[in-house]
């Protein structure tokens, strides 16, 4: 069952990506839904939060698991988006919200087994949030941060292949050397998301990495870019049809015919309250 809500929503950061980010973000490993749903016991009937859940990257793989899912984005093209595309044989559920995580109040909510956040702690205030979530989250469940790797600019290695360079100077070309995020730019955070847990009630923290290995064609290589806030069609604008023009012609100089071999790293933060149970993580 998918019932779909709705809400307040003021921000643009991924105004007209909903279809792309659907069709061209990368899956997450099968192997980090399993490491969730084995650290945290998951299964039949467990509640689950995902903040900032796009069009349901872990909200689908969790509600496939059996659990049953709130699914919350303050974006209502994602939520559209996320439950026009659900598969009608779930063994759990998906309930959709339109909202900001801010926004949200604990007596709308049912007591959870976990929090996930989908590359989307970084967009929120981290530190209200987790306040908010000890209030939500029972006491032997917690949280769990996973970072996957459709992003460009992530200099930390989480996304290597041939294409990445080209890619960032035809981003660079059309929207300019700063990182745009809506109508503004982007800035990441100083403190670490591990910082922020660990002056939290969720301070127990372990950090897992899953690696994936896949082969990219020009049309995905795209795809992945309009999907996100630095190069969005809005972001683009009238430009859209000749960025890309440009990336295919500069990809098409360095790809082979069987397209780009890819590495994505997924790195998976757990973090727990001390002295409670969390499975065998």
């Amino acid at each position: 069952m998918n019932r779909h809500e709705s809400a307040t929503y003021d921000q643009d950061l991924f105004a007209g990506t909903a279809a792309y980010y659907a069709r061209y973000r990368p899956p997450y490993p099968a192997a980090a839904i399993d490491h969730l749903v084995d650290v945290f016991r998951l299964g039949a009937g467990s509640p689950v939060l995902d903040l900032g859940c796009g069009t349901g990257q872990l909200a689908v793989p969790l509600a496939v698991a059996g659990c049953r899912v709130w699914a919350v984005d303050p974006d209502p093209e994602m939520v559209d988006e996320g439950a026009r595309r659900v598969p009608g044989d779930l063994a759990g559920e998906i309930r959709w919200l339109v909202a900001r995580a801010e926004d949200l109040r604990a007596s709308d909510l049912p007591t959870m087994r976990l929090c996930t956040m989908g590359a989307s702690f970084h967009w929120m205030d981290r530190d209200g949030v987790l306040a908010f979530l000890d209030g939500v989250v029972e006491p032997d469940g917690g949280v769990a941060l996973v970072s996957g790797s459709a992003s460009i600019w992530s200099r930390d290695g989480t996304l290597q292949g041939p294409w990445v360079e080209v890619t960032r100077e035809v981003v660079t070309q059309f929207l300019g050397p700063r990182r745009r995020a809506g109508s503004g730019t982007y800035s990441h955070p100083e403190r670490t998301h591990q910082q922020v847990l660990a002056d939290s009630a969720f301070h127990v923290v372990e950090q897992r990495r899953f690696t994936t290995h896949r082969l990219l064609s020009v049309d995905e290589v795209i795809g992945q870019q309009l999907s996100t806030s630095y190069a969005s069609p809005v972001q683009l604008g009238e430009r859209l049809p000749e960025f890309r023009r440009e990336l295919t012609r500069r990809l098409r100089d360095i790809v082979p015919d069987e397209g780009f071999p890819t590495v994505e790293h997924t790195d998976v933060i757990v973090a727990r309250r001390g002295g409670g149970g969390g499975g065998t993580g």
